[in-house]
């Protein structure tokens, strides 16, 4: 089975950062079809990041880990973990939340969210170490 992993986890980087950036414009500008834009990047992002956790998993067993790559293969994995989580956490509040929505709530949210993301940011950067300083997924072809 090839490694769709390193095609999968683009699109929650790019869809839950996408999330953020209307949630806080739709605040800032007071237009609820901004958080609208947020609320959809956020669903299509947290369903990006279960596939992305679970094609990560589906790597693992086909992956050589070097002794050297393994501390920064658990911290990716790890942090993989926390932010799926912490975001299906915030998907299901933000679904019950979107009746009640106050600013304390709001502000809130965003705060809790922008945590994720960090750890998300985290999270790529690790794996972006395991591609192109170990060499995890790359295949050397000898001239």
């Amino acid at each position: 089975m090839p490694n769709i992993h390193p095609f999968l986890v683009h699109f929650p980087v790019a869809l839950l950062t996408t999330a953020l950036v209307f949630d806080l414009l739709g605040i800032l500008l007071s237009r609820e079809e901004l958080s609208n834009v947020g609320w959809w990047a956020q669903l299509a992002g947290t369903i990006g990041i279960a596939a992305a956790v679970i094609s990560g998993l589906v790597a693992e067993s086909q992956a050589l880990i070097p002794p050297a790559a393994a501390a920064t293969f658990d911290t990716h994995q790890q942090l993989a973990f926390v932010t799926a989580g912490a975001f299906t956490a915030l998907l299901l509040w933000r679904v019950g939340m979107r009746t009640r929505i106050d600013t304390t709530r709001r502000l809130l949210f965003i705060s809790l969210f922008a945590v994720a993301l960090a750890c998300l940011w985290a999270g790529a950067w690790y794996g972006a170490e395991l591609v192109y300083r170990f060499g995890i997924g790359f295949v050397l072809i000898t001239p």
